[in-house]
């Protein structure tokens, strides 16, 4: 089965609103020029463009999003890693964890959950709370007007931004060893193995208008 072309879904940059007042539309892409804020480590706004120390709030969205380094170490935009989760079942030989360490990194061990649990202890932002973002989410940051000047999303605020996949926390219902990654080349989610390495940019915090996309 090869998944490499298996379920495009195009999702306008997942800036599809649950709106339970008036079914009004939500803003267009053009949204992306205005509705992020460079925030500093002490949790205040920072004037202009992000610090490789500094992280970036969508002011829209509602979350929290990594800076990436262009600095050698733990957040330099050069790692990879392979999708892994300790807590996923284990049954024999359909083990949903994924791969550990099966990337190419600095600072930690080179798969999504080691990661996450490295930024953290750093209190990256002042925070200790960052995770890794689902697929819609990796979509609000998405900007669909730049799928033929990729990467598709504002790099005043994400800078250091590969023209190529990124992890999210989705698994693929329909295969244990599979989950979703959101391309910034083409604009789209799509399924592979997780033991492939891919990009990692994390999230915290909690959308509140996304509509959620089924696995």
């Amino acid at each position: 089965m090869n998944l490499k072309y298996l379920a495009l879904l195009p999702v306008l940059a997942a800036l599809v609103l649950l709106s339970a007042c008036n079914k009004k539309s939500g803003p267009g892409p053009e949204i992306h020029d205005t509705k992020y804020l460079a925030i500093g480590p002490d949790g205040q706004p920072v004037e202009g463009k992000p610090g490789e120390d500094d992280c970036v709030l969508d002011q829209f969205i509602g979350l929290v999003w990594e800076v990436k380094s262009d600095r050698p170490g733990l957040r330099d935009w050069r790692n990879t890693y392979s999708w892994y989760d300790p807590d996923e079942a284990y049954e024999g030989e359909l083990d949903y964890r994924g791969v550990s360490n099966g990337g190419t990194c600095v600072g930690s061990e080179c798969d999504t959950s080691a990661y996450v649990k490295a930024v953290n202890a750093t209190g990256y932002c002042g925070h200790n709370d960052w995770r890794l973002p689902a697929r819609d989410e990796l979509g609000s940051i998405s900007d669909p007007r730049k799928q033929d000047n990729p990467p598709t999303i504002n790099l005043k605020y994400f800078p250091y931004t590969q023209t190529e996949e990124y992890w999210s926390s989705n698994d693929y219902q329909f295969q244990y060893d599979a989950a979703w990654r959101w391309s910034f080349r083409t604009g789209l989610d799509r399924v592979d193995w997780k033991a492939t390495p891919a990009r990692v940019r994390l999230v915290r915090g909690e959308a509140t208008i996304l509509q959620r996309v089924k696995e």
